[in-house]
């Protein structure tokens, strides 16, 4: 029915702005005139704005009044829902309404919670437009900065994936449980940042090579530079990342699958000095 009310009033609106009106509704909008629907009138709708309406009859369907009230008498009939926005509802017993009746008032309390409400969602929109625009530019800079230096990894995503992600989804875990340790002690902290940091840099080269790989597939990036490829990988990237739930599993996908490629180059640094020392 909510969906149903929202409809009505945008329809309503517009039979105000563009149509004659044939139902029981004040001459003009900004006249603030009050309408009356006698005990023995039957009427389609009621829309009201800047006044009040008291009903006695029946309306067939709905009755809408902004920043007015509604008076419903013993022997009014409503057939539909009663919506008041700004106003208060009086019904008298023996008033009959069918459907619902809404009462939207804007006192202090309501008007701190649409502020709040309205800034919890403007904040959270603002933040996810960040974090995207963040997302699509640093993997970018990473492939511009490291030019060459990020071929390998590349090559490494390229080769193979599914073991990125085997790796990385164990390599995490470990991260995890050092991370609380360090945590929990507090000469730790510092060092538990840096891994934070680190995985932080982590997540970036593995989404700078996950975005070249996904753009190479993409039609029209043949031969272009890596950085442009990259771009055009990691908009489709993060635009599949903010479809709730697909977004939140390819989030951490990535994740994981950087950690891994990580993983990965460490060890093979690792083994490489250890070989040279031999």
């Amino acid at each position: 029915m909510k969906q149903k009310s929202i409809i009505f009033i945008a329809l309503m609106f517009c039979a105000l702005m563009f149509t004659m009106p044939t139902n029981a509704m004040a001459k003009g909008i900004f006249e603030h005139q009050d309408t009356v629907v006698p005990e023995n009138q039957v009427v389609d709708d009621v829309v009201v704005v800047g006044a009040d309406a008291t009903i006695w009859g029946t309306v067939k369907d709905s009755v809408i009044v902004f920043n007015g009230n509604v008076n419903l008498k013993a022997s009014a009939k409503i057939k539909g829902f009663v919506l008041v926005i700004g106003g208060n509802i009086q019904q008298e017993q023996g008033a009959v309404v069918t459907d619902e009746i809404i009462n939207l008032s804007f006192d202090k309390a309501t008007q701190n919670s649409l502020l709040i409400g309205g800034g919890l969602v403007i904040g959270t929109w603002l933040l996810q437009l960040t974090a995207s625009i963040m997302l699509i530019i640093l993997p970018v800079l990473a492939t511009l900065i490291l030019k060459q230096r990020m071929q390998p990894f590349i090559e490494r995503a390229r080769l193979a994936p599914g073991r990125l992600l085997f790796i990385g989804f164990f390599s995490s875990i470990i991260l995890i449980a050092l991370s609380v340790l360090l945590f929990v002690t507090i000469i730790g902290i510092p060092i538990a940042i840096i891994i934070l940091v680190l995985v932080l840099l982590s997540f970036i080269i593995g989404m700078s090579a996950l975005s070249i790989l996904v753009g190479e597939r993409i039609q029209g990036t043949f031969g272009r530079s890596n950085w442009f490829i990259s771009l055009t990988g990691s908009i489709l990237l993060v635009s599949l990342m903010n479809i709730p739930l697909v977004g939140v599993i390819l989030f951490f996908g990535i994740l994981l699958f950087s950690i891994g490629i990580m993983t990965l180059w460490i060890l093979e640094k690792t083994k490489r000095k250890s070989s040279v020392k031999l």
